[in-house]
């Protein structure tokens, strides 16, 4: 019965035409799933069908109001090569219209629309004419036009922008995808209204929208076009795409006309199209120039959160971040659990590692300011005898990480070779803080143990192992940056000694209460487990510390969920966590100078210049880092399972508060190696990975 109807229904419509000496019919079949007769390639997030042993499979073809999954095979007869309908498979009934450019393949005005295939490792697009068949029983289609094609793609997804290549037309699908001819350059409208110059399509690069103007992001044009857009958008909310749909470009064919996106006029043209927009989408609005370049460049960050997610495998993305005109975003992309794929939120709290450092690092600068702390303070007068040159370091030195001090994160297996120190005794193996770290996610250190790590090997190596070529085990306090989480678990235990208090208390009740951090927690050692909404934190281990590491652990060589790790592993250098949005508030705090005097304030700020850490130009100021090319200060973090960091991104140096905006970007999994030119492996950072290029998409060559 379902392929009768087919049948009737493409008869009723078709009509007698010459035929060519190539023709086509279509031949349907019944088929249980729809995986079976799926045979395609992906491209761009699409499902390519691809035409192999004279045949192609169709997953979906929309027709009628309906959709169906179908096969075309070739047949040969005669000298003439045929597709015969034989049977179909009714999937339900189609959405809008103007989804059916998403479809594999569309029968509308007597022609079969297949907008990509795959044949022989090419790509191409074909429209088919309909005609009677010779035996009168079923439609046939003869082809009509058949172009080697370029998938494309724009780096947003716009729907329904309108494109010419060579002799071949069509409508860009709701991710922005559109199929040019080989070799031609695409022009771009929208209806009539021409949309900047030709460009050529590329498989490898997607095509940035700003590319389509002669100026890029800083023509006139560009910035017109972007309030065009969201006029016309379908939901009037940019951020989740543009669709501009086929009723909207029938009603302001004439406004469309009308306009010249490098005219004079284009603010009363603007103005008829938006009553015209009006009459077909009530919500329609009109945009400023600045509203709807903000509009827009909300969609940019979020199609860049998605793609970057695929390309480096990470789960989910959250975001918090103040825009140039204000007004602060939160937003989120992926998941925050790879087994229930629930959706990341910007409500999602992480672990946020070093970020932690920041906190620590502006309890003390309180004290300062409270007259409780010096800046140069010894060490001796907190922990006397205990460390070597503990006469010498000062609390300033701590602050900026050149004092010199082992990091505990450091005492992994062989760390004695590595360092060149010679323990009187060395511990065991299961002992170390690296190995209890990776295995013993649960284990409690007790207070005072992590200062004892970094205070021993400091200790050891003075008693057997310092020359006069060598006299420090890292390096003359005050005199070279050395990042060690010993000193900021340094930090916490003397502030906890100045203020008779735990360093969670102070951190709760200087900070996170006051400035309202609701979804911020500063756990106690033991509060193991992550609970409420929270994303869960990914790692893949025989990746991170290689697949010896993993197999000894009994590690599988894929991805693993470590949302847990005791606070006891870090506690004042690591062990909040947090929020986006409640970072946002941090950022601001932290750099507007909220929390402390302008005298005090100041010194914070003096920074120790740091050349090439981490490859990066740095200034390590007191709990906080400046990074000179990214144009921020700030702190990133990281701990098993997730990656984060807090930022207040500046345009003039001369003028931080007035041209700075805060930022706070948050993923859950330990970044996978990547290999470098020279083969040497790399592992991004969340600034490498998302912040850059939120901020070029933001400031540009600002």
């Amino acid at each position: 019965m379902k392929i009768r109807m087919l049948l009737a229904g493409l008869c009723h419509r078709l009509r007698p035409e010459n035929r060519g000496s190539l023709f086509f019919v279509l031949v349907a079949f019944w088929t249980a799933l729809i995986a079976q007769i799926a045979s395609a390639d992906t491209v761009d997030g699409r499902e390519v069908p691809e035409f192999s042993n004279g045949s192609i499979q169709l997953p979906e073809m929309a027709f009628g109001g309906n959709l169906y999954s179908i096969e075309l095979t070739l047949v040969s007869t005669a000298g003439s090569e045929l597709l015969q309908v034989t049977d179909s498979r009714l999937l339900g009934a189609a959405t809008d219209p103007d989804t059916f450019h998403d479809h594999a393949a569309r029968f509308a005005d007597d022609t079969l629309n297949i907008p990509v295939f795959k044949m022989n490792d090419r790509y191409y697009a074909v429209e088919l004419s309909a005609e009677f068949s010779i035996t009168g029983a079923a439609p046939v289609f003869r082809l009509k036009n058949l172009w080697p094609v370029t998938p494309g793609k724009l780096s947003v997804p716009i729907a329904g922008l309108d494109y010419v290549s060579g002799s071949k037309t069509g409508v860009t699908d709701s991710q922005g995808r559109y199929y040019p001819v080989e070799g031609s350059q695409t022009s771009f409208s929208i209806g009539a209204m021409a949309l900047g110059n030709p460009v050529a399509a590329s498989q490898q690069n997607e095509t940035a929208y700003a590319s389509l103007f002669s100026q890029g992001e800083k023509d006139p044009a560009y910035a017109r076009s972007l309030r065009v857009l969201g006029t016309l958008d379908a939901d009037s909310n940019s951020v989740n795409g543009i669709q501009i749909s086929s009723a909207m470009k029938q009603s302001a064919s004439a406004a469309l006309a009308s306009i010249n996106l490098a005219s004079g006029s284009f603010d009363s043209q603007y103005s008829t199209l938006t009553v015209t927009a009006k009459g077909v989408n009530a919500d329609a609005s009109s945009y400023s120039a600045a509203s709807a370049e903000i509009n827009f460049q909300k969609l940019e960050i979020q199609s860049y959160m998605a793609a970057r997610l695929q390309q480096k495998s990470i789960p989910g993305v959250s975001l918090s971040i103040e825009l140039p005109d204000g007004q602060i975003w939160h937003t989120a992309a992926g998941v925050a659990d790879t087994q229930t794929k629930e959706a990341m939120t910007p409500q999602h709290q992480f672990r946020i590692g070093s970020s932690t450092k920041s906190f620590t690092g502006m309890l003390i600068m309180q004290l300062v300011d409270e007259g409780k702390l010096s800046l140069d303070q010894k060490l001796a007068e907190f922990f006397p005898g205990k460390f070597p040159d503990a006469d010498i370091i000062t609390i300033k030195m701590l602050l900026n990480h050149t004092a010199g001090i082992f990091s505990f994160t450091n005492e992994f297996p062989d760390f004695e070779r590595a360092f060149g120190v010679t323990m009187d005794v060395a511990p065991k193996m299961t002992d170390l803080w690296f190995v209890r770290y990776i295995g013993m996610p649960g284990f409690v250190y007790q207070p005072g143990e992590l200062v004892d790590i970094g205070a021993s090997i400091n200790s050891a190596f003075a008693r057997n192992n310092a020359t006069s070529d060598r006299p420090y085990l890292v390096n003359e306090p005050g005199q070279q940056w050395n990042y060690s989480n010993t000193h900021y678990v340094l930090l916490q235990e003397i502030a906890e000694m100045v203020t008779q208090n735990s360093w969670q208390h102070e951190i709760r009740t200087r900070f996170v209460e006051p400035l309202g951090l609701t979804d911020t927690i500063v756990p106690d050692p033991g509060d193991l487990l992550l609970e409420g909404t929270y994303a869960r934190g990914y790692v893949n281990w025989a990746d991170n510390q290689g697949p010896f590491v993993a197999d000894l652990f009994g590690f599988p060589h894929t991805d693993i969920e470590r949302s847990n790790t005791d606070p006891a592993y870090t506690m004042g250098s690591g062990a909040i966590i947090s929020t986006a949005p409640d970072l946002v508030k941090w950022a601001n705090a932290v750099m507007e100078g909220q929390l402390l005097s302008s005298t005090t304030q100041a010194l914070m700020r003096e920074p120790f210049e740091v050349n090439s850490a981490f490859g990066e130009e740095i200034n390590m100021l007191q709990g906080v880092v400046q990074d000179v090319g990214l144009k921020v200060f700030g702190h990133r973090g990281q701990i098993v399972g997730y990656d984060a960091s807090w930022q207040y991104h500046y345009r003039n140096p001369n003028d931080v508060i007035g041209t700075g905006t805060a930022m706070a970007v948050l993923l859950n999994r330990t970044l996978l190696t990547e290999t470098n030119a020279d083969g040497s492996p790399h592992i991004s950072d969340v600034n490498e990975v998302m912040l850059e290029g939120i901020l070029d998409i933001l400031y540009g060559d600002q």
